[in-house]
């Protein structure tokens, strides 16, 4: 048995690549509003864990729905964590 090795111009072409696929677009960042506040809470637990400004600013911002307790200790928490540090 042998193995032969033909040049590339005697051989047969390829088939035609299927065209690729256009890029999905990225997810936005931010959920729609109100948000929860809930979801607020643990959205500022991962910009307190993080270290991310930007959450949080966006946080102080979004409008957050649920009961008023709840939103109250949430503003409360998010105004001791926005305080400038010494």
């Amino acid at each position: 048995m042998t193995i032969e090795f033909w040049p590339k111009h005697m051989l047969p072409p390829y088939p035609p690549r299927k065209p690729k696929r256009p890029p999905k677009h990225r997810k936005p960042r931010r959920p729609k509003q109100p948000v929860p506040v809930g979801k607020a809470q643990q959205m500022l637990s991962s910009a307190i864990i993080l270290g991310d400004h930007e959450l949080a600013c966006w946080l102080d911002g979004a409008a957050v729905c649920g009961k008023p307790e709840a939103i109250d200790e949430f503003r409360k928490r998010l105004d001791s964590v926005m305080q400038p540090l010494a």
